[in-house]
C-alpha cells in the first residue's frame, strides 16, 4: 500500500516499512506519530484521491531519531555596493519509520520482509563469479641509439699578403 501525506508544508510518497526524514516534529525517540493529512492512498490497482483529503486515511509512524540536516551557507552580496553576509543554516530533522497505512478498516502493516527490501543478507546475495586475474603485459624496452661526436675540425685562415 502506497500513501501521500503532509506534513512540515511538503508532501511524502511513502511505503509500510519505509524510512524517511522530515521537518522536526514533537515528541522523543520511540514515540508513535499519527497523520490524518493524507491526500492520496493507492492499493495494487486501486486508487483513492482525496478532495481535497482522504476521509479515514490515517498513516502511523514510529520515531527513531531527532537530528539536524547537513549545514547550508547562505551567501547575499550586493555588487558595487561592498555588502556581504554569509550565514550558515542547520535544518532539525526527524527520522521516522512508516509502521503502517490504514484506510477505513483496511490496514497494511510493514513486516519484516518488507523492511528487509534491499538489505541483502550474505546468505541470500547472489555469488560472483571468481574472474581470473589479469597480469600486465611485460614491457617492451627500446634500446637507446648511442649519440656518435662527431668532431669539428676548425679552419685556420691564413692572412692574405697585401698587394
Amino acid at each position: 500500500m502506497l500513501a501521500v501525506f503532509k506534513t512540515g508544508g511538503k508532501q511524502y510518497s511513502v511505503k509500510a516499512g519505509q524510512i524517511l526524514k522530515v521537518e522536526k516534529l514533537e515528541g522523543k525517540k520511540g514515540d508513535n506519530v499519527s497523520f490524518k493529512d493524507v491526500l492520496a492512498v493507492s492499493e495494487n490497482a486501486q486508487n483513492t484521491i482525496g478532495a481535497p483529503l482522504v476521509d479515514g486515511a490515517v498513516v502511523e509512524a514510529k520515531i527513531l531519531d531527532q537530528i539536524r540536516d547537513k549545514k547550508i551557507i547562505v551567501f547575499k552580496k550586493r555588487k558595487r555596493q561592498n555588502y556581504r553576509s554569509t550565514q550558515g543554516h542547520r535544518q532539525y530533522l526527524t527520522v521516522l519509520k512508516i509502521e503502517s497505512i490504514s484506510l477505513g478498516g483496511k490496514k497494511s502493516a510493514s513486516t519484516k520482509k518488507e523492511a528487509a527490501i534491499g538489505e541483502t543478507t550474505k546468505k541470500d546475495a547472489p555469488k560472483k563469479k571468481a574472474l581470473p586475474k589479469k597480469t600486465a603485459a611485460p614491457k617492451k624496452t627500446v634500446k637507446k641509439k648511442t649519440a656518435v661526436k662527431k668532431t669539428v675540425k676548425k679552419k685556420t685562415t691564413t692572412p692574405k699578403e697585401n698587394k
